[in-house]
């Protein structure tokens, strides 16, 4: 899969230089990404959005080693955050089977960096209102609720929520 990631979080990441070759056969039929590096409570967190569902993965807390590592943790904080959501077991098993090895690049796209922005803000403001820490929140149910929210996406009139434009998108997939 492809994720297009910050300049921010890309100079955090320790990968080879990808060439277009690999990046054209990570092509992933679930689609694209976006992630972004946020510091919370000076805690590196990154959260990634999905670019057509903008459904949404949110791993708080990384150090260092944990970057080597970001693969698994999209992998273990996407598959648990769809049984959090409550999505079929066949279509979480889906998921995970449609799962590629994920190559960064630093395209971006300005409406997908908007729904980033507005979750972390959700993410900060939550932490604030509810007095809590950034290590008490867990990553699979922020990501489930921080995917419970109508987004709006340029260029569409309505609305799209995450949770079941992922659905639509696992299910439609052979």
């Amino acid at each position: 899969m492809i994720i297009h990631c910050t300049k921010k979080l890309k100079d955090k990441l320790v990968v080879s230089k990808n060439t277009e070759q690999e990046a054209t056969a990570s092509l992933s039929v679930i689609g694209s990404w976006h992630a972004n590096l946020i510091v919370i409570e000076r805690r590196q967190c990154v959260i990634f959005v999905h670019d057509i569902t903008r459904y949404a993965v949110f791993i708080p807390c990384l150090t260092k080693p944990d970057f080597a590592i970001l693969e698994h943790h999209f992998q273990d904080v996407f598959i648990n955050s769809l049984i959090k959501a409550g999505l079929d077991f066949e279509l979480i098993d889906k998921a995970a089977n449609l799962i590629t090895p994920l190559v960064f690049d630093t395209d971006c796209n300005r409406s997908v960096q908007g729904t980033m922005r507005l979750m972390s803000d959700d993410i900060k403001w939550g932490l604030q209102y509810n007095n809590q820490s950034i290590t008490e929140l867990l990553p699979y149910s922020t990501s489930a609720r921080l995917s419970n929210r109508p987004c709006t996406i340029k260029g569409q009139k309505d609305c799209v929520w995450p949770i079941k434009a992922m659905s639509e998108l696992l299910s439609t997939i052979a």
